[in-house]
């Protein structure tokens, strides 16, 4: 019988026969109406097991990954303080609503901006009372089109049947967690011995919440050089940055500016493999396409992430991982295995589950893609959305009635490391090991090593 480890292999390219054995130690424990376990410690595992796949054909030596579901959980938690004090996950108008026809909606407001539009759209002040007061005059279904026209992130709380029946799960439900496609030719690129499964790949890493960074760390504890660029001008969330920034440099490329484009440009001319997980568009816009990466650095391989995926009535559609849960009926499903009530209390997965998982199998699949390029050249792209790990994580079992709890770090699955924003205390690398803690948006320089 083939395990859900099995099956995530198989979607990744080369031989679908591993020599590698993952050990597993414990389970994450999460309480929840689907099994996040399994989708946590899976996806995980495949990115071990593509490392170790990738450092034996340039070693001969069989590495035995072993997963530390303890440091699992912290990781999937974000589990973050500085100085001793915990980082706030949300911003005080992010969360729920109720509407004027008994439905709830859901607010993303992490971004200054976002909340500032939701504000505006709604004509209130900018206190929970005076938005919730707002919002209770509105249909569930015209907030949320019209938050949505004004380029807000926000959701109506679907039941999972409602989702079945709507367009956009129509036309998505049948993609698998992830597609790779050739995209040009190129020169195998020959990965020469070494000591980490990664050592010597460069990774352009273009990301902000949670997913992207999430790949580009975990590409970072194997080894990579991941220079992570973003425009000076973009808002950023400060605990995504710190929690997803180990083994990282981060720099700025303003592509409003010629000087911006050129700089990018060289930058992707020497990559190796490039995360865009920015929205879809945004650097498509700039003319930075993955046909365009093919061009100028023949034999890259190009990693691009998103919320509703490409395809379907909301191809492009912005979201996060809370905005995924809510539209798609897994909050709402989440409260009635919990024997609560919508929408007195809508009850998410427990953790970030999509990003998380997302990041993490996005990073198997570059680290595959490497070793793949090396035996047979080419350039290529692979594709991964929360939506189809959603789909992924909903086809492993569920909703199964489960009673809340708040899940909880283990302290030995932390530690404190010395960063310029402090003493941070964060989780342990679940694979390899980080050389150096986050850094400042823009503290480096916008060139390889």
């Amino acid at each position: 019988m083939s395990t859900p480890l099995d099956d995530l292999w198989g979607q990744l390219p080369g031989p679908s026969d591993s020599t590698t054995e993952v050990v597993v130690n414990g389970r994450p424990g999460f309480a929840s109406a689907f099994d996040v376990d399994t989708a946590a410690t899976s996806s995980v595992a495949v990115a071990a097991r593509s490392g170790a796949e990738l450092l034996l054909a340039r070693n001969g030596k069989v590495p035995r990954p072993a997963i530390d579901n303890a440091r699992v959980a912290a990781t999937f938690l974000g589990s973050l303080d500085v100085d001793g004090q915990p980082v706030p996950k949300w911003a005080d108008l992010s969360g729920y609503y109720r509407t004027a026809d008994n439905r709830a909606v859901q607010f993303h407001a992490n971004f200054a901006h976002h909340a500032e539009g939701i504000l505006e759209r709604l004509g209130c002040e900018a206190d929970r009372s005076s938005v919730e007061a707002a919002v209770a005059g509105w249909q569930s279904d015209d907030l949320e089109s019209a938050l949505i026209a004004d380029g807000m992130i926000a959701a109506k709380l679907r039941t999972t049947d409602e989702w079945q029946h709507h367009p956009h799960h129509l036309a998505t439900a049948h993609l698998p967690v992830l597609s790779i496609e050739r995209i040009g030719d190129g020169p195998p690129r020959p990965r020469p011995a070494a000591e980490r499964a990664l050592d010597g790949v460069r990774v352009l890493d273009c990301s902000r919440v949670l997913a992207g960074p999430v790949c580009g760390q975990t590409l970072a504890a194997q080894g990579a050089d991941v220079l992570r660029v973003g425009s000076p001008g973009l808002p950023s969330v400060p605990i995504c940055v710190m929690s997803t920034g180990f083994g990282k440099r981060n720099a700025f490329a303003d592509l409003t500016t010629s000087e911006g484009r050129s700089t990018f440009d060289d930058l992707l001319a020497e990559a190796d493999i490039w995360v865009d997980a920015f929205r879809p568009g945004a650097l498509s816009a700039h003319g930075f396409t993955a046909e365009r990466a093919a061009e100028r650095s023949p034999g890259i391989c190009v990693v691009q992430l998103c919320a509703f995926d490409w395809v379907g009535p909301w191809a492009d559609r912005r979201g996060f991982d809370s905005i995924v849960q809510s539209t798609t009926g897994l909050v709402d499903a989440g409260a009635r295995a919990s024997g609560r009530e919508m929408p007195e209390a809508p009850t998410p997965l427990p953790v970030q589950a999509l990003d998380y998982a997302t990041g993490f199998i996005a990073a198997a699949a570059a680290t595959r893609l490497i070793q793949h390029q090396s035996e047979v050249g080419g350039s290529w792209m692979v594709r991964l959305s929360l939506l189809r790990t959603r789909n992924w994580l909903v086809s492993l079992g569920g909703p199964t009635a489960f009673a809340p709890a708040a899940p909880e770090a283990s302290p030995a699955a932390l530690h404190t490391v010395a960063s310029p924003f402090g003493q941070l205390t964060a989780a342990r690398p679940v694979i390899g090991a980080w050389d150096s803690p986050p850094m400042h948006l823009g503290s480096s320089a916008a060139q390889w090593r």
